[in-house]
C-alpha cells in the first residue's frame, strides 16, 4: 500500500500551523501503513509505519520543545525589557535623589556662606558701634576732665580772689591805723609844742 504525503512548498518555510497539519498526516499515514501491514502480512509495511508514527510523534515532540523555547525565549526578552526598565527607572530615581542631594547641598552651601557673610557684617557693624562708643566714652571722659580741670581752676581763681580781697582788706585797715597814728602823732606834737610858748 503506498500513500502519498502532502508536504509545503520548497519556497516556503513550514509555520507551526503547518508543522501541526503535517505532524499529523505522518501519523495518520504511518498508522494506515501499520494497519494495512498488519492486515496483508507485509511485516515491512507495518515496520514503516510505526516508524512514521514514531517521526511524526518525534515531530511533535521537537515542535512542542521548539515553542516552549520561543516562548521561553519571549518571555525571558520580555523579563530582560522589564529588567532594563526597571533599571532606567532605578538610575533615572538615583539620579533624581543626587540632583536633590546636590542641590540640597549647593542650598545648604549657599546658606551657611549667607550665615557667614551676615555675622561678618554684623562683627563689621559690631566693631564699629563699639569704637563709636569708645570714642563716645573718651569724648565725654575728657569733657569731664576738662570740666574738672575748669572747675578747679575756677576754685583756685576764686579763692585768690579771695585772697587778694583780705590782703587789699588788710592792708588798707594798716594804712588806715597807720594814718590814724600818723595824725595822732602829729597832734601830739603839735600838742608839745605849743606848751612852752604859754
Amino acid at each position: 500500500m503506498t500513500v502519498v504525503e502532502d508536504s509545503p512548498s520548497d519556497g516556503a518555510r513550514p509555520g507551526p500551523a503547518d508543522k501541526a497539519r503535517l505532524g499529523l498526516k505522518q501519523t495518520v499515514f504511518g498508522k494506515a501503513k501499520e494497519v494495512a501491514g498488519a492486515l496483508t502480512g507485509n511485516d515491512s509495511l507495518t515496520t514503516e509505519g510505526r516508524l512514521e508514527q514514531e517521526q511524526a510523534r518525534q515531530t511533535r515532540k521537537a515542535d512542542t520543545l521548539s515553542h516552549m523555547a520561543e516562548a521561553e525565549s519571549d518571555e525571558a526578552v520580555e523579563q530582560l525589557d522589564a529588567v532594563r526598565e526597571a533599571g532606567q527607572q532605578e538610575r533615572e530615581a538615583v539620579q533624581q535623589r543626587t540632583d536633590a542631594v546636590e542641590s540640597q547641598v549647593e542650598q545648604e552651601a549657599r546658606i551657611r556662606k549667607q550665615a557667614a557673610d551676615l555675622e561678618c557684617q554684623e562683627n563689621i557693624v559690631r566693631g564699629r558701634s563699639d569704637a563709636v562708643r569708645e570714642a563716645t566714652a573718651a569724648e565725654q571722659q575728657a569733657r569731664r576732665e576738662e570740666n574738672d580741670q575748669v572747675t578747679d581752676a575756677a576754685a583756685e581763681v576764686a579763692a585768690a580772689d579771695e585772697d587778694h580781697r583780705r590782703a587789699s582788706h588788710d592792708a588798707e585797715r594798716a594804712r588806715l591805723q597807720a594814718e590814724e597814728e600818723r595824725r595822732k602823732a602829729e597832734a601830739l606834737e603839735r600838742t608839745l609844742t605849743d606848751e612852752p610858748e604859754r
